[in-house]
């Protein structure tokens, strides 16, 4: 046998070879250019969705739900703004107390509590000797009262200048049934908070 030949037979026997391996690989890439071609589908589509954003029936659906729970929400939110204005205010008035007190002892003067405008809720000054030591500005959305012609004042002992306690209610203009809280200041000047939680106009009794 010649060397041509075998060569021949060879060669032959490669090409029948390579025949079978791409006839058995063909449908393995057809598969896989139908997968990565339905992928490509499957994007496309997820950006044009994006692209498109939301429809009309779909916004105002949203924004009919973002109503509806605003409007069962409002009410409670609006208690909650209300009890924490009175429930600041107060706590505000009781330092305030305090604070006049300490510097009444402190400075061995008269310490007073003036409120402006004639009214605690427009605000209050800690004034001694025509010195302003502190100032406090207005509560929103609260009414404070005090025993009218009586004046908030500590004398040097740290006791109020007038014979009987004083007394400041605090309620909610917004919403009238936020618990009232007074601050009650007794003859020995140490002031106290309470709250009206039963709603029947006395602090003391709870």
């Amino acid at each position: 046998m010649t060397l041509t030949f075998q060569a021949k037979i060879a060669m032959r026997s490669v090409f029948e070879k390579t025949v079978t391996a791409l006839k058995r690989g063909v449908p393995s890439l057809l598969r896989a250019a139908k997968v990565l071609g339905h992928c490509k589908s499957r994007k496309n589509t997820a950006v044009n969705a994006r692209e498109r954003g939301f429809t009309m029936t779909e916004l105002m659906t949203a924004v009919g739900i973002v109503a509806i729970l605003t409007a069962v929400a409002a009410p409670s939110l609006m208690s909650v703004i209300a009890v924490q204005r009175v429930k600041t205010a107060a706590f505000d008035l009781y330092s305030a107390a305090s604070y006049a007190r300490s510097e009444a002892i402190k400075r061995s003067a008269v310490v007073t509590i003036m409120p402006r405008d004639g009214a605690f809720s427009n605000g209050y000054d800690l004034v001694v000797g025509g010195n302003v030591l502190r100032s406090q500005a207005g509560s929103p959305g609260v009414s404070i009262s005090a025993p009218t012609g009586l004046v908030l004042a500590f004398d040097d002992s740290g006791r109020l200048t007038t014979p009987a306690r004083y007394q400041l209610e605090l309620t909610s203009v917004q919403v009238i049934a936020t618990p009232k809280r007074c601050v009650n200041i007794s003859t020995t000047g140490r002031p106290t908070l309470h709250v009206d939680n039963n709603h029947d106009g006395n602090c003391i009794n709870g």
